[in-house]
């Protein structure tokens, strides 16, 4: 499963693009979207998710189930 946001509901806290700018950005509405979600390693995307004042960062699943963290 892809990692997603529920973009809509973003209050543009900023928290996951100062976790990893590669993976997310903001759109022309300023609400986060996810830019790249191999731009970092997967514990980025878990790391945003818990940080998310609005709780829509939905991580998915690890592409590499296999791999530890």
């Amino acid at each position: 499963m892809a990692p997603w946001i529920d973009t809509p509901q973003c209050t543009a806290c900023d928290e996951c693009v100062n976790i990893n700018g590669k993976i997310f950005e903001y759109n022309g509405d300023k609400k986060a979207v996810i830019k790249d979600a191999h731009g970092g390693p997967y514990r980025d995307l878990v790391k945003a998710a818990e940080k998310c004042t609005a709780r829509v960062i939905h991580p998915g699943l690890p592409a590499d189930r296999s791999a530890k963290d």
